[in-house]
């Protein structure tokens, strides 16, 4: 970036922040293109990029907010600008306040010394700027040129820019950006903070609070963010919009939400141009006596504790009922609604959570909460769209009233069992954009994208395949290493560089105490290069080991001489959405059905619910079923034969959610020698193939890379549609 954009960047930045702030990235962005600056115009993609390539500046610390990735920004003060081109006397010459406009003639110049033609005063600020001083704006605009023409030659600087007072506000004159705007713009802030306005007449009454939830809203404050400091009502609104959104509690203004909670939340309005909102949180000693006495005394229907504590938890320990005791938080109830309805990011119905909320209490009365090391599991009397029961766990939590969290909620045991999620739990990782990209510029090139990647963050495959190679190294033993220290741990990511050298992957002991990890990720390396590759040397021998996938020729190619034996059910009804819109379109000719919800499916309107309507047709008509299974049988005895043509037409893979090997075999449903789908077999004990289920092809390949590049006619990131199914099994 040229010096030039960098000094106009600092430049908008002083406008709203002084040398020491630390705004939220998402904020700094805002206000810079509040200002016209646009990170695209400089020719970077992500903001976040821009602000790493300003160093002299600004600084990005990646932080965790509410149990989500967020980028906090340090600004720092520029020494160079402060020695050479922000200089006072430097600015104190331009400020003769004189605009000179071109006149008709081109070989002369006029001068304008008018206000108007030096300040850019728009409407919208002299509005504000009259509402809080209480006059029209007209008054308001006399006052403030009044002010500046008392003050012309004798202005303050504040951070290089010139400022002058008003009677009721300081005025601060910034560079303007556009050429063809007056050389300066205008902001003010007010000397006294105006009060929070109070509520208007006609406005909607806002919902009243139990205490109940204003100490569930309190238990979730009181862990994540600082009280007694004055805090920004964004950074507020980031930690409940995780843990307690104010639609549970019926409000759809965050203000609204918060005035509603006067004990311990105080408001302030500071005046910048506009009003900005500013949060205290005052502790409510009470709330945190009751919380730490709820934690530490028996539970109903127990023997009397004695006054040591037991340094362990039996299952039994476990709440009888989740009110006022579990915490509810918005993101495994989205999980749940999910599962139940295909709607993502919405929260279930009152009669859902009451229903979870009953089942766990018979379950907990009835012995039936077990303990699996910090979760505590329970069956929440619940199904997903394909009928499959969906459990949930509770743990305990670290902070605030409710001694206890909803943890997960899913098909699984716990959350620990999704082999997806196994590396975020052994380690903070960063930001997964800055980790994978680190990994791919260090690695062997290869298309780590589909080449329409669609809804997919960039290198997707790339992070599925680092994702289930640890979870691989978890299920072997042994594999993930640590220093005799536990300072320092390793793991081999089974790629490799360019000159063929093993990638490793490197942690350090987390020392910060916001981290949910023992780990924090430090860098990928190769053995004995420079400081970490050092260090990696020095620590193990020997190192890391790769994931190990095979240990029978027959993982690996397909035997045809032994019988293949296909769950028609489970993949006819159970991923009838894997199965392309052309085939089933074409098989259920004469059905009107299964015809209409195709349409349905083809509209995009409520497509979950249109393939769970095709499953329920499907499997109600024996004679249209029949004729899916005898097209897919025909596509399976095809595939048979090339691969008795070419061997490698099996692909072998790793499927995660059973830990087993098994092949790939192309299916093709619509046109013969174009796959659609892929089978996936696995030979069994008694020496036969089952055919499990299908996959898209997107989630062939994603299996496949796990062992290696695939390297296929049918099976590569070029020939795979971006209107796949957007899901990988886990």
């Amino acid at each position: 970036m040229r010096t030039e954009d960098k000094e106009t960047i600092y430049r908008a930045i002083l406008r709203h922040y002084t040398p020491g702030s630390t705004p939220m990235l998402s904020t700094l962005i805002h206000y810079l293109g509040m200002d016209g600056i646009d990170y695209t115009s400089y020719g970077y993609e992500k903001a976040k990029d821009m602000c790493y390539d300003c160093p002299e500046f600004l600084s990005i610390e990646d932080v965790v907010i509410g149990g989500q990735m967020h980028q906090k920004v340090h600004i720092l003060e520029w020494q160079a600008q402060k020695d050479n081109g922000l200089q006072t006397q430097q600015m104190v010459q331009t400020l003769n306040f004189v605009h000179v406009q071109p006149s008709a003639s081109t070989q002369e110049a006029e001068p304008d010394e008018s206000f108007e033609s030096l300040i850019d005063l728009s409407p919208r600020t002299l509005e504000s700027y009259a509402l809080h001083t209480g006059q029209t704006t007209d008054e308001a605009l006399r006052q403030i040129k009044t002010s500046f023409e008392a003050a012309r030659g004798s202005m303050d600087f504040h951070r290089g820019t010139p400022t002058f007072n008003t009677p009721v506000a300081r005025i601060q004159l910034n560079r303007n950006l556009f050429p063809d705007r007056p050389p300066w713009h205008l902001m003010y802030a007010l000397f006294k903070p105006a009060p929070v306005p109070v509520e208007r007449a006609g406005e909607e009454e806002a919902p009243t609070m139990t205490t109940a939830q204003k100490r569930e809203v309190y238990g979730v404050l009181r862990g994540h963010l600082t009280f007694g400091a004055e805090l920004h009502m964004a950074q507020v609104a980031a930690v409940l919009s995780s843990f307690a959104p104010k639609e549970r509690y019926g409000f759809s203004k965050m203000k609204q939400f918060l005035q509603a909670m006067p004990e311990f939340i105080t408001l302030r309005e500071e005046i910048l141009n506009g009003p900005q909102t500013m949060v205290t949180l005052t502790p409510v000693p009470e709330w945190d006596k009751a919380g730490d006495a709820q934690e530490s005394a028996p539970q109903p229907m127990t023997e009397p504790q004695t006054a040591a504590p037991a340094p362990a938890q039996p299952s039994g320990d476990v709440p009888l009922g989740m009110e006022d005791q579990v915490l509810l938080s918005r993101k495994p109830l989205e999980v749940l609604h999910k599962l139940m309805t295909g709607e993502e990011n919405q929260m279930p119905p009152r009669s859902v959570i009451d229903a979870l909320m009953r089942n766990y209490a018979a379950a907990a009365a009835a012995g039936k909460v077990v303990q699996s090391g910090d979760f505590y599991t329970f069956e929440t009397g619940l199904a997903d769209q394909n009928g499959v029961p969906i459990n949930a766990s509770i743990k305990r939590a670290d902070y605030g009233t409710f001694p206890w969290y909803l943890s997960y909620i899913g098909n699984h045991a716990g959350k620990a069992d999704a082999p997806g999620k196994r590396l975020e739990q052994f380690a903070f990782l960063g930001s997964w954009q800055s980790f994978l990209r680190d990994l791919a510029a260090i690695a062997l090139p290869e298309p780590w994208d589909f080449e329409n990647r669609g809804d997919y963050r960039e290198h997707h495959i790339l992070q599925k395949y680092i994702q289930y190679t640890f979870y691989r190294l978890t299920q072997e033993g042994g594999k993930i290493l640590t220093s005799d220290d536990e300072r320092f741990a390793a793991f081999n990511t089974g790629l490799v560089t360019p000159h063929y050298d093993d990638i490793y992957a490197c942690f350090e002991a987390s020392s910060d105490e916001y981290d949910d990890t023992k780990w924090r990720f430090l860098e990928f390396c190769t053995k004995g290069r420079r400081g970490t590759g050092k260090r990696l040397v020095e620590t193990f021998n020997p190192l890391p080991q790769p994931a190990r996938y095979f240990e029978r020729r027959e993982d690996l190619l397909f035997d045809l001489d032994k019988d293949l034996h296909t769950d028609y059910d489970h993949i006819i009804l159970d991923n009838v959405s894997r199965l392309p819109l052309e085939f089933l379109r074409e098989e259920c000719h004469g059905c009107a059905e299964a015809l209409e919800c195709i349409e349905r499916i083809d509209r995009g309107e409520d497509k979950r619910s249109a393939y769970s309507d095709l499953s329920d047709v499907i499997a109600d008509q024996p004679r249209l079923f029949n004729r899916i299974r005898n097209r897919i049988s025909d596509a399976i005895e095809f595939a048979k034969k090339q691969v008795r043509w070419n061997f490698k037409t099996a692909i072998p893979c790793y499927f995660p959610t059973r830990n087993v090997m098994s092949l790939m075999l192309p299916l093709s449903l619509c046109e013969e020698g174009r796959p659609d789908v892929a089978l996936v077999v696995e030979l069994t004990r008694s020496g036969n193939y089952q055919g499990q289920t299908i996959l898209t092809l997107q989630q062939a390949y994603i299996d496949g890379r796990l062992l290696c590049r695939p390297d296929s006619e049918w099976l590569n990131t070029r020939v795979i549609a971006t209107e796949e199914a957007q899901e990988e099994e886990e």
